[in-house]
């Protein structure tokens, strides 16, 4: 990180001088280094208050604590330990910082890291697909400049000052990644990074249950937008009118874009990506369209949700004024966080472990692609959903629809798991009109699960050749069936005999993209 001089230290946190500067935050006693400065936040499983201790004979050069916690309200005097001799040259009690609250500390340090880089901040945020436009952005940016990014999903009050405090000194843009959950929660954290460029990559029904209302959604997204420094620039999609206000509010320059099946842009859209033909060995040609030119790039991807975000993420980079045509390049480098599409290609079937998180909109997007890769390679398209939380009083609503539209898209089997998701498994039943089909023939086609742990219906129900995407909100655990999946294809249960026995000299791989 850059560091921080004991006098800067000691303003940022409303404190005298620090006993020595900051050359380091850390938040994991089992991961201090000689110099650190340990923060000790309030978990929910750990307090790190009771690992100042450790955190001090390992080589911190301080704790920041909260005083309410670390000593007697009435008395004043110490309640938690401070080891004698942590560090020899310093005092153990001048190594101890009391403040009001630790959380708010971490933050106030990464700020004053922040303003003192000269780096452009990318800020990123939206319904869907805000991780994945914060990976193609790094990548992207990272062809022509230094980058730090927010590593996984670390985009919350604990993750975004993280992010800030590993800028060093010679980084050149920082990629952050924002997460919200309702009103005031984007405008503290852009309180933090003050970004130069807001990302808002789209306003879809997330968050119902505190929001209320998708007007709600984009007004607590767009918080970011009236966050931005001076000069800063508004990322957008071009096709989101509930966005407009806020930027035009904002007083922020704007960069729209745009993602179509055709190199015609009627939505003012400043940056636009279209599809101009297929590449060799099924690779997805995509060209970018900006005001200064245009340029091809062959990706290793072809899921509409990753284009319209790749698109996005040149928005980006247009906006921090990089040179494209580098940026461009940059999409093939893109390597996605765990679980958010990635394909598996095992013995007898294919995966699409998209068992990150849900939403409506992300369902739909995610069964198109089902659709289209099963199409591809012949084989039968199958989801497994799971629950979508946090959608409010219309969640049946909402279930009951993902289902028609998977039955519509021509899904040929669905499981629900979860309460939820049977909604769903009805949705898809009517839209299918099985009616008149023996009942005994449904439960290989469609049914219902009370938890991930249930694999056994899943697994009687698929066949070989199938493309097979699940896909709920993270809380669902539908990893635990991804892994029962993939450990009955490595067994070859979906095989034929002689191809089992060639899997199992190694003459066929699953691979993972």
């Amino acid at each position: 990180m850059i560091a921080l001089s004991t006098e800067e230290a000691g303003r940022a946190l409303g404190l005298r001088p620090l006993a020595a500067p900051v050359t380091g935050v850390c938040i994991d006693s089992r991961q201090v280094r000689p110099g650190d400065l340990f923060v000790a936040l309030q978990g929910e499983r750990f307090d790190g208050h009771d690992f100042v201790a450790e955190a001090l004979a390992a080589g911190a050069s301080g704790a920041l604590v909260e005083g309410r916690r670390w000593t007697d309200e009435r008395t004043g005097e110490l309640v938690r330990p401070v080891p004698s001799g942590a560090a020899p040259t310093l005092d153990p009690r001048r190594m101890v910082y009391p403040v009001d609250d630790t959380l708010v500390a971490l933050s106030a340090l990464a700020r004053e890291v922040r303003r003192k880089s000269a780096a452009t901040m990318v800020a990123v945020t939206g319904s869907v697909g805000k991780t994945s436009t914060k990976d193609l952005i790094s990548a992207m940016a990272g062809r022509a400049r230094r980058v730090v990014v927010t590593a996984a999903n670390q985009n919350n009050e604990v993750g975004v000052p993280l992010t800030l405090l590993a800028i060093e000194p010679d980084t050149e843009l920082v990629v952050v990644e924002m997460g919200m959950r309702g009103h005031g929660q984007i405008e503290a954290l852009a309180r933090v990074a003050e970004p130069d460029i807001g990302v808002v990559t789209n306003i879809h029904p997330v968050h119902l249950e505190l929001l209320g209302t998708l007007e709600n959604v984009a007004k607590a997204k767009a918080e970011l937008l009236g966050c931005l420094r001076p000069g800063g620039v508004a990322v957008i999609p071009a096709d989101c009118g509930l966005l407009g206000p806020y930027a035009a509010a904002a007083s922020c320059r704007v960069v729209r874009f745009s993602f179509g099946s055709t190199a015609v842009v009627g939505d003012g859209a400043e940056v636009h990506g279209f599809l101009r033909s297929n590449g060799p060995k099924g690779t997805t040609v995509l060209c970018l369209h900006w005001p200064e030119g245009e340029a091809e790039v062959e990706v290793p991807f072809g899921s509409r949700h990753r284009l319209e975000n790749a698109v996005a993420a040149a928005a980006a980079c247009y906006a921090a004024g990089l040179p494209m045509d580098r940026c461009v390049a940059g999409v093939a480098d893109a390597r996605f966080s765990r679980s958010r599409g990635d394909i598996m290609r095992l013995p007898g079937v294919t995966l699409i472990d998209d068992t990150y998180n849900a939403s409506p909109a992300a369902v739909r997007a995610a069964l198109d692609d089902l659709v289209d890769l099963a199409a591809e390679s012949g084989g039968r398209p199958v989801a497994v959903l799971g629950d979508m939380l946090e959608l409010g009083r219309g969640a049946q609503d909402y279930h009951e629809a993902t289902g028609a539209y998977a039955a519509e898209a021509g899904v040929g089997a669905l499981w629900g798991v979860g309460p939820l998701s049977r909604y769903t498994v009805e949705g898809f039943r009517r839209a299918r009109a099985w009616g008149a089909e023996k009942e005994t023939s449904l439960p290989l086609r469609a049914g219902n699960l009370r938890s991930a742990d249930e694999a056994s219906p899943v697994l009687a129900g698929l066949h070989r050749g199938d493309v097979v995407l699940l896909k709920a909100s993270r809380s669902m655990g539908l990893e635990v069936l991804v892994q029962h999946i993939a450990e009955e294809a490595a067994a070859g249960r979906w095989l034929g005999p002689s191809e089992a026995d060639a899997d199992k000299d190694g003459s066929t791989e699953g691979s993972q993209a």
